[in-house]
């Protein structure tokens, strides 16, 4: 197998407008820069496949996003979409770039130039990746992470609040892979938790907790390697935050011990778990349908649009709703969905959703590769439609059930979800993702 590895700054310019919290987002601009964005791209080839992994400091893509990056990387790189595997670390300190969630779709929404230059940024990160390769061999495990708590915790009524929760269920996996040339050298590290990067505010661009991660796995391991991939961590933030019956913002230091946490537990992991890794390329993209709920009719988009007491996104999504409607068009009834699966040897594999999906759908894909190897359970990958909570969550409430409205569609998910990934996953399989 041959590898290379390049990283691209994509730091925006001062002022930019900011994503990832809705009432910040709006008010102005970033101020300054704390640390560094950068796309990382991981290209492989083995036996005639070939492949490019990218890894972004921002929020999310929305679909269209994900194509014209893929679109422009691909056509340098003779690469398909299934070949291409975009995620993105779901930092709350960076730029808008999509028109996926809140204001973003209304009016305020990505700076053109900035687009313009991260795609610039990911062509030639794929491109320097490509030109750098050569000859490694991998290697892969996992361990656990206390970097993820559960944000979803029940009252006394039965009510689901967004608060910390020790006991709330997890995708504490923390897997990873290092790459190393026939000198033994790093050529990339891959490593994956299941946690929002949500621990600071503020009007300062910043990587959060991935950044320290990575910046402190590259010193350690003595090499420009290290590329971190979001999980299912949806419904999970970083436990230093979490002590006490909210979740307070953070200071720098604390988002710094977070990352440095995650890098010493992946060291940790690579000193005692590591297994060599027979290389084969398979690469699938299924695009899967989940349902929606009715939407509410006519007169209640009308009613919730001209309501002053309800939020300002609530009105502004009524009201979009209204528009489709007086154009002649039919709500939506279901949401596609893409499912990307590669497989990068025999024992190890990466599975992304298109979603902000929770941690129990993580922990759904891991039971299906259950004694098979290394999985890496992925959400933000090729973009974000929504959140994905499971049938459950959809009974019970809370922020990853009832956010539907953010992202533009007209109606929450409807349950059966684990089925659907279900079938999804067997189509990986059909596809050579085994």
């Amino acid at each position: 197998m041959e590898a290379g590895f390049a990283k691209v700054c994509i730091t925006p310019p001062t002022g930019t407008t900011m994503y990832g919290f809705a009432g910040r987002d709006r008010d102005h601009g970033c101020e300054k820069v704390h640390d560094n964005l950068f796309v990382r791209a991981l290209y492989l080839s083995h036996q005639g496949e070939e492949m490019l992994i990218l890894g972004f400091d921002l929020l999310f893509f929305s679909r269209s996003d994900a194509d014209r990056y893929k679109g422009a990387v691909g056509r340098k790189l003779d690469l398909a979409p299934k070949r291409i595997l975009l995620n993105t670390s779901h930092t709350h300190c960076g730029p808008v770039l999509g028109t996926t969630w809140s204001f973003a779709d209304y009016d305020k929404g990505p700076d053109r130039l900035y687009a313009d230059e991260v795609e610039k940024a990911t062509v030639r990160a794929g491109c320097e990746a490509r030109d750098n390769a050569r000859d490694v061999t991998l290697w892969a495990g996992a361990t656990r992470s206390s970097v993820p708590m559960s944000r979803r915790k029940g009252d006394e009524q039965g009510n689901i609040q967004f608060a910390p929760n020790p006991k709330g269920a997890v995708c504490d996996l923390l897997p990873f892979c290092l790459i190393k040339d026939t000198t033994g050298k790093p050529v990339c590290l891959l490593f994956s938790v299941s946690c929002h990067p949500s621990t600071i505010g503020g009007f300062e661009i910043s990587a959060d907790f991935p950044g320290p991660a990575m910046d402190m796995l590259d010193r350690e391991l003595g090499a420009t390697c290290s590329l971190f991939l979001q999980g299912c961590g949806g419904d999970a933030k970083a436990s230093i935050i979490g002590q006490g019956d909210k979740w307070r913002g953070g200071t720098w230091d604390e988002v710094a011990q977070a990352g440095h946490t995650l890098a010493k537990e992946v060291l940790r992991g690579i000193g005692t778990g590591l297994a060599r890794i027979e290389p084969k390329i398979r690469c699938g993209l299924v695009d899967m349908e989940w349902p929606l709920k009715p939407a509410m009719d006519r007169a209640g988009f009308e009613a919730l649009g001209a309501d002053a007491k309800t939020d300002e996104v609530r009105r502004l999504w009524a009201k979009r709703q209204l528009e489709r409607l007086e154009r002649g068009q039919k709500l939506a009834t279901s949401v596609s969905i893409t499912l990307h699966g590669v497989a990068l040897g025999k024992g190890l594999r990466l599975i992304g959703l298109e979603g902000e999906a929770v941690a129990e759908l993580g922990l759904f894909m891991l039971d299906f590769y259950k004694g098979k190897g290394t999985t890496f359970p992925l959400g933000y990958t090729d973009g974000a439609q929504l959140y994905l909570p499971t049938s459950a969550m959809l009974d019970e409430g809370g922020y990853e059930a009832v956010s539907a409205h953010e992202y533009g569609h007209p109606a929450s998910l409807a349950k059966g979800v684990e089925a659907i990934i279900l079938d999804g996953l067997k189509r990986l399989e059909a596809q050579g993702v085994r």
